[in-house]
């Protein structure tokens, strides 16, 4: 009977168990000494060695003749376990075996000692199925097992565990298994089967096995039943569904040359030769994973496994950096829809459009960024410098023998100038200082400012200010009239202009007593906007 080749080459010791040193060697010295436990607890994702560890721990805590901490798997013991001819090692799968009925049946049996072993090993795989009566019902037996019982508890989502069994555990969390490690082990099974492969095969295999042992074994073993004897890259892209790197290059380029008729032909050619959407999505977010990569590592190779990492380095100089970021964040969230949707294709082609568009409106954005700034900087800026000429008369000294004249230059006014109580305040004063004002008011309240921003000075008399509305701005008027408005703008102007001021708002103002250059913001604004865009594109409403 043929068996898979997860099984046919599931590590026997703990040497075999690849990529987990941190906790083999551990588990060989707590043997050695016999300073064993009573609870462990293997944590980790999926084909990282946690089950396999736990059967080669029942066999070297019982084994005839230990080698270095690990078991012989010659003795009789080790052989027994191995057969499943020796009923003293148990094993458990929580997910079918998870009411109190089921661990109170088992908290009944472990109290009888092992029939030929040293210690009766039960381990419990993906324990954390178990329900909470079931939790409570194993908890007694953990808080004071017998002395010939080890429980060995496997689960993938340790978090689900109650704190009152981890605490009585002894906990080794196994990592995902590096690429280096699975392809040295494919390349093992592969020279024992006379099987010819290329490295890069076992590559794409162990990159698309996401650290999984047996995943990668599960997709070899694929790949040899389509060809015992050579195994191509091209055959194996087309047996895993992966998506040709090649076919990833020429895409890219197709985006950015904003060939869309290109981009969505290749999409439709992916899903006519039956390529799973979901992948092909994660392969290019790896491809673009693997540009950003290279934009920004000095060294790229050290973090990357790809080999086309010349060819990388030449696409990525076609885009930005931000262009790069904006297409994984498009890209992801698209993974994400389509692998709940019920039209997976439509949320694809949706995302290729984005991303041919993604370079104008990167562009577009830096071009209204760049207008915003500018239009700040015109509204920030400071009234009509002045300058002021002083001659001043020194006195004849032994040291100073001559009348030098002093010219003082006064600072530019800014938003947080304050004018001097003794000098009069006129309706001209006002006009010019209204920028600074206004620029103030904006940091503070921005409602407040869109308010004051439709109306007009009106004029300016016994420290009575009225700013006019023109007619249709009547909900402005109302607004910027309630108290606590009305109070703040005279406390903002009152303290920049360090005199008490009174408003006052009035509505229906046709005429303009202002000055005529009081800076206009919101006109700029719209001016700046049409000089940019074009009056055909601009509509104001």
């Amino acid at each position: 009977m043929y068996q898979a080749l997860y099984r046919k080459y599931r590590p026997q010791t703990f040497d075999e168990v690849l990529g987990q040193d941190h906790i083999t060697t551990t588990l060989k010295h707590q043997i050695e000494k016999g300073n064993i436990g009573h609870a462990y607890l293997f944590s980790g994702t999926r084909g990282t060695g946690k089950t396999s560890s736990a059967k080669i721990f029942s066999r070297a805590v019982n084994c005839l003749d230990l080698k270095n901490g690990n078991p012989c798997n010659q003795c009789d013991i080790c052989k027994g376990i191995l057969d499943e001819s020796i009923m003293d090692v148990i094993e458990m799968d929580a997910a079918s075996n998870n009411s109190v009925d089921d661990i109170r049946d088992l908290r009944d049996k472990v109290i009888y000692p092992p029939s030929r072993t040293k210690y009766k090993v039960y381990i419990i795989d993906e324990v954390h199925m178990l329900s909470k009566g079931a939790f409570n019902a194993l908890l007694k037996t953990l808080e004071e097992p017998p002395k010939h019982l080890i429980f060995i508890l496997a689960t993938t989502e340790p978090e689900r565990l109650p704190q009152t069994i981890l605490s009585r555990c002894q906990r080794f969390d196994f990592k995902r298994i590096t690429n280096d490690h699975i392809v040295q082990n494919m390349k093992k099974i592969t020279q024992s089967l006379n099987v010819e492969v290329d490295e890069k095969v076992l590559r794409l295999i162990a990159r698309n096995s996401d650290g999984a042992m047996r995943d990668a074994q599960s997709l070899l073993d694929q790949c040899i039943s389509f060809n015992e004897e050579k195994i191509t890259y091209e055959d194996a892209t087309n047996i895993l569904g992966i998506t040709n790197e090649d076919l990833l290059f020429n895409m890219v380029d197709d985006i950015l040359e904003k060939s869309l008729e290109k981009t969505l032909g290749t999409i439709d050619d992916i899903i006519q030769n039956g390529k799973d959407i979901h992948q092909f999505i994660k392969d290019l977010i790896y491809h673009f994973r693997n540009l950003m990569v290279v934009k920004t590592s000095n060294k790229p190779e050290e973090i990357m496994e790809s080999e086309d990492i010349e060819a990388l380095l030449v696409q990525s100089k076609k885009m930005k950096l931000e262009y790069i970021l904006s297409a994984l964040q498009i890209l992801t969230t698209a993974d994400a829809s389509a692998k709940w949707s019920t039209q997976p294709r439509i949320i694809l082609e949706v995302a290729m459009i984005k991303l041919v568009k993604l370079e104008e409106e990167l562009s577009l954005e830096e071009r209204i960024k760049r207008l915003e700034m500018g239009i700040r900087d015109k509204v920030q800026s400071p009234v009509e410098q002045k300058v002021v000429e002083r001659k001043v008369l020194v006195t004849e000294t032994t040291s100073v023998k001559k009348e030098e004249e002093i010219k003082e230059e006064e600072e530019p006014a800014k938003a947080e100038t304050i004018i001097d109580d003794g000098s009069e305040l006129t309706l001209d004063t006002i006009n010019n200082q209204w920028s600074a004002v206004m620029q103030t008011i904006k940091t503070k309240k921005i409602n407040i400012y869109a308010l004051l921003l439709e109306g007009e000075v009106v004029s300016f008399e016994n420290n009575l200010l009225t700013i006019g509305y023109k007619e249709g701005f009547g909900f402005h008027k109302e607004a910027i009239s309630s108290p606590n408005n009305k109070a703040f703008v005279e406390e903002i102007i009152g303290a920049h202009f360090n005199k008490p001021i009174v408003m006052s708002f009035i509505s229906g103002n046709k005429t303009t007593k202002s000055n005529p250059n009081k800076v206009n913001t919101k006109d700029q604004a719209i001016n700046e906007i049409i000089d940019l865009f074009g009056e055909d594109v601009v509509e104001i409403i």
